[in-house]
């Protein structure tokens, strides 16, 4: 889903709004509700799109937040149609499920604006958070990782033949595993290195030789995930790169592909 594609699903809930609002019966407590949901319910689209021209990072998350907090207003007057029965639960189940999936979407990039990368300053340029990802638990792609007997070996490979740049080299799991992150562009590229004798990697490596182990997808909360997988996941976290964690999908639900989520 892309920026426009989000904007426009804002300016479609919004005329769906509308049509609620025409549907409230002409009573009091119809005419107040239906006052309160114009106002909200026709709110989030522009700021969303306002968003897009802030004039600092500060502004950018603002506007975000605005448009988050008046879509939930607009969630909770829709829900107070169905238990003043005002109109029939049936009637808005499609505009309640769609109120929801915006808020969840919204609050996600609102979450993902905040975590601004500690060297990015206020005036530095803006950019709209990736929607593509914001109504799905996995965010991407993380790296690809290849399980190599030797470090420097691989690297005469993928550095100095290929060309990728080496970003960054750390031992983790209590120095029991090397992991070396190359820049491929959008993604890494991560050499994995079993360093004990006894490591579990050593009998993979033995039985299928250097090789793609498996691929990770980011996440924005490991704990989250591990609540909310849809496919079963390891029962604790393992340690990746530069202080995330990390865990493994049962290989047994992903067809035998070996899947690794990172997040913090």
């Amino acid at each position: 889903m892309t920026q426009e594609q989000l904007s426009n699903r804002l300016w479609d809930f919004a005329a769906k709004v509308g049509k609620v609002v025409d549907a409230l019966p002409e009573t009091r407590l119809g005419r107040h509700v239906a006052a309160q949901l114009v106002r909200c319910g026709t709110s989030a689209p522009p700021h969303y799109d306002e968003s897009g021209a802030a004039e600092s990072r500060a502004d950018f998350v603002h506007k975000l937040s605005v448009a988050l907090k008046e879509l939930r207003e607009t969630r909770g007057w829709l829900r107070f149609i169905v238990k003043a029965a005002l109109l029939s639960a049936d009637r808005m189940t499609e505009v309640l499920d769609e109120a929801e999936q915006l808020c969840r979407i919204l609050g996600r990039s609102v979450l993902t604006a905040k975590r601004a990368s500690p060297d990015q300053s206020d005036n530095d340029p803006l950019q709209m958070p990736d929607a593509r990802f914001q109504d799905s638990l996995f965010q991407g792609l993380d790296h690809l990782a290849i399980a190599v007997p030797d470090t420097g070996a691989a690297l005469k490979l993928w550095r100095d033949t290929l060309g990728f740049t080496v970003l960054y080299s750390e031992d983790v799991n209590n120095a029991t595993v090397r992991l070396t992150h190359l820049d491929l562009g959008n993604a890494h590229l991560q050499l994995v290195e079993p360093l004990t004798p006894d490591h579990p990697l050593r009998a993979w490596l033995a039985q299928h030789g250097p090789g793609l182990h498996h691929f990770c997808l980011k996440v924005d909360d490991l704990d989250e995930a591990m609540k909310a997988s849809p496919v079963p996941t390891a029962s604790q976290p393992h340690q990746g790169t530069q202080g995330k964690r990390a865990l493994f999908l049962d290989k047994a639900a992903t067809q035998g592909v070996q899947i690794e989520l990172t997040g913090r």
